[in-house]
């Protein structure tokens, strides 16, 4: 393997550009991926990702750190998920679409999809990984996960401010997504902050002893 997949292979931020040649990091795109890296590692567990829209937090975390992070495991099974499921199918595509990519297969040739099961909102991979994007509150039954992604849990601030909605998200965590977790399994959350009491705040006091890393 030459150098440049080489680098691809073991760096987030360099299997982005090699994917996407127009990307250009910056500061906060190279703290993120050194965190999304510990997470691929198994050295960080809980990570929240704090950011203003627009900033290419969804970009690196929702579709480049999931394809890198399957061609590195290609054994594991990945949760994604986002406000709305048409929302988790798009960033599910831009997934699926990397690991049918020839430079992906180039950089991870022991990870291929599964032919037949390649939706967008679900695939396989013939190691006997999996992909699962689902909209916030759906079901994941019988899914397992070795990361589960949490991205923009809210739409905009009229959602955010909403006491149903923060309720359900608090109650979607704790019921559902968290007891989808595969044994030593880690959770990446990314989110704006509209409010102070959101499903960040909760995660941060009430589940303290998880020691989540915090980046904002």
């Amino acid at each position: 393997m030459d150098k440049a997949l080489l680098f691809a292979r073991n760096n987030l931020l360099s299997y982005a550009i090699a994917q996407y040649s127009g990307y250009k990091p910056a500061e906060h795109h190279r703290k993120i991926a050194r965190a999304l890296e510990r997470v691929a590692n198994g050295e960080c567990k809980r990570l929240m990702i704090f950011m203003p829209p627009r900033h290419g937090k969804s970009q690196l975390t929702s579709e480049f750190f999931p394809a890198w992070y399957m061609g590195r495991h290609p054994d594991h099974y990945v949760i994604f998920t986002t406000y709305a499921q048409d929302f988790a199918d798009d960033f599910g595509r831009k997934v699926r679409n990397q690991l049918h990519d020839p430079l992906f297969k180039a950089i991870f040739p022991e990870c291929s999809i599964s032919l037949d099961s390649a939706a967008a909102n679900k695939f396989n991979t013939e190691q006997r990984g999996s992909y699962f994007a689902v909209g916030m509150g759906g079901p994941i039954t019988g899914r397992g996960a070795h990361v589960a992604i949490i991205d923009d849990p809210i739409k905009g601030r009229e959602d955010a401010e909403s006491e149903t909605n923060k309720k359900k998200q608090k109650e979607w965590y704790q019921s559902v997504l968290r007891t989808r977790l595969m044994p030593g399994g880690a959770i990446v959350l990314i989110m704006t902050r509209w409010t102070d009491d959101d499903l960040a705040r909760s995660l941060i006091h009430a589940h303290s002893h998880e020691n989540w890393e915090v980046i904002s």
